[in-house]
């Protein structure tokens, strides 16, 4: 239920930030991708010599798991670190997961919020997901359940299937929010045809306590949830 996301995460936001880049950070991260971290290397380590963040943040991820270059988790996050610093926000993610593993840098709970709720701010499901388990948890910040419904449903209504399963969990309990359990019903309800199987037995465990009336109502929230935030 509350296991976070501790992964790097590079996609749709590794664009290039000056028209006379855009060919050779695509060609980067298209290597990358293909497995062919040589030419990656090549194509990348030039942009970020230079500066550019979406290099930074992939050279980051290179060291970090010792794709093309030598597995190095410390140059990883100083790679990680430049880049968050001029506002990426898979940079800022990186970096917070970094802290809050403890890999390539010692751990501290209060540095990765931080860099979580960086990028959490710029829209990031994954950062607003793990921000949610560490104010749920209490991990380097107090402990707040209606701070952690707040960023569970921002990144659940982008399709995160984890947060909408953990949203389900708060509105099941009443943590944080009012306790719902036709709400509850409907997110157990997305997460779980999104491939969270424990979502799939909660489901089915709300419904038993519904009364008939409100379990139609649920399931019509439901279906408006899967319609909106099923990705």
């Amino acid at each position: 239920m509350k296991a976070r996301l501790l992964v790097v995460l590079l996609g749709a936001g590794f664009t290039a930030c000056a028209q006379a880049a855009e060919d050779p950070v695509e060609r980067g991260l298209e290597a990358y991708n293909a497995g062919d971290y040589k030419s990656a290397y090549n194509f990348t380590v030039p942009l970020a010599n230079q500066g550019f963040p979406e290099a930074l943040n992939l050279m980051g991820m290179m060291y970090e798991l010792g794709r093309g270059v030598p597995k190095d988790p410390g140059k990883s996050v100083s790679y990680y670190r430049e880049a968050a610093q001029k506002g990426d926000m898979y940079a800022q993610f990186n970096l917070g997961v970094s802290y809050d593993s403890g890999v390539g840098i010692p751990q501290n709970y209060h540095e990765a919020v931080k860099w979580y709720r960086r990028a959490a701010d710029q829209g990031a499901s994954f950062a607003q997901y793990n921000l949610g388990v560490m104010y749920e948890e209490g991990r380097g910040t107090e402990r707040n359940y209606a701070e952690a419904a707040k960023w569970y449903q921002k990144a659940a209504q982008q399709g995160h299937k984890q947060a909408q399963n953990n949203l389900a969990w708060l509105y099941e309990s009443g943590k944080g929010v009012n306790k719902d359990l036709s709400t509850a019903y409907a997110w157990f309800d997305v997460a779980a045809k999104q491939g969270i199987q424990p979502a799939a037995a909660k489901k089915d465990f709300v419904a038993s306590e519904l009364p008939p009336t409100d379990l139609e109502r649920a399931k019509t929230m439901a279906a408006k949830f899967e319609q909106q935030f099923a990705h």
